[in-house]
């Protein structure tokens, strides 16, 4: 039972010191820009919930379907509710959007990427230089 409680005190030391060794954040995100939409702002957020703003639109989506080329090379769909399709290939950090109503991928240039601190979360208020 002593052993028991040295182990509890321990792990109770360990994340009362780690807790403030780690950085509190809210989400990831990546500014693009992409020849349609120019200016796009993508940002993801934990449980795989990623939203898409640029100008005065916004959407949402859920879930990450991680896939292979047929040579071998992985990518990552992001499905967004107005039937945009984000693309994303890790190894060359390159993002490619497909519009719902078109068949070919837009590919999109980096512009920047920031992680979003829990203090500071992004408002959208609706108004067009938000």
């Amino acid at each position: 039972m002593q052993k028991l409680k040295m182990t509890l005190a321990q792990a109770l030391l360990l994340c009362a010191v780690a807790l403030p060794l780690s950085a509190a954040y809210a989400g990831d995100a990546v500014r693009l820009d992409c020849l349609t939409r120019q200016n796009v702002l993508i940002s993801f957020f934990k449980y795989h919930l990623t939203t898409m703003k640029w100008g005065n639109h916004f959407q949402i989506a859920s879930g990450i379907h991680k896939a292979r080329t047929k040579t071998g090379t992985p990518y990552e769909v992001i499905s967004f509710r107005n039937g945009d399709d984000l693309i994303y290939f890790p190894a060359k950090e390159s993002y490619f959007l497909i519009y719902a109503d078109q068949q070919k991928p837009e590919r999109c240039r980096t512009e920047e990427s920031f992680t979003y601190p829990v203090v500071s979360l992004p408002r959208y208020d609706g108004k067009a230089n938000s």
